[in-house]
């Protein structure tokens, strides 16, 4: 009982989305991390919430290294959820680990072949590597979803500089 009114006093004090503007301060997050490490049974549904608040509130303090290793703790529940994936690869991104966001990001694709926001980031990245084939291939398939007209303008460069090397 102790741990569960711990556990409700501290979703009361961390952002939830109808006060996203508003930021916890660093050290109420990092007591709130330490009840976690610590008090919360990580096999609970407690620890799945918390761990998720956590990873936003970090996230919204831009902490990405404790976002994201609050995103990892909860894939390590649930590796096929692709939101979770999706929040794990941006703050891989926002880390300068932008080798690992791509890993993360084919996963998604072979969960969920139509994720927008795989498509676009893994299009634009073998764009930038100059891996025009497999860029336009995403991009191509962006385009058939979803308007983009940055994808367009990009994939169109990637026509041109293929049709220039024919």
């Amino acid at each position: 009982m102790k741990t569960l009114l711990m556990f409700l006093s501290c979703l009361l004090m961390l952002p939830s989305a109808s006060c996203a503007q508003q930021r916890v301060s660093a050290a109420e997050l990092e007591r709130q991390e330490m009840h976690y490490w610590i008090d919360v049974d990580k096999e609970s549904h407690a620890a799945e919430v918390l761990a998720e608040e956590l990873a936003k509130a970090y996230r919204e303090n831009r902490n990405y290294d404790k976002a994201y290793l609050f995103y990892k703790e909860l894939l390590m529940r649930t590796p096929a959820d692709v939101p979770r994936l999706e929040a794990c690869a941006e703050m891989q991104v926002r880390r300068g680990k932008e080798k690992d966001a791509v890993r993360m990001y084919e996963q998604i694709l072979t969960l969920d072949a139509d994720n927008l926001t795989a498509g676009i980031f893994l299009g634009n990245y073998y764009y930038l590597q100059a891996e025009y084939p497999k860029a336009r291939d995403l991009l191509r398939k962006v385009l058939a979803r979803f308007p983009s007209t940055g994808a367009r303008q990009t994939l169109e460069r990637i026509d041109r500089m293929l049709s220039a090397r024919k």
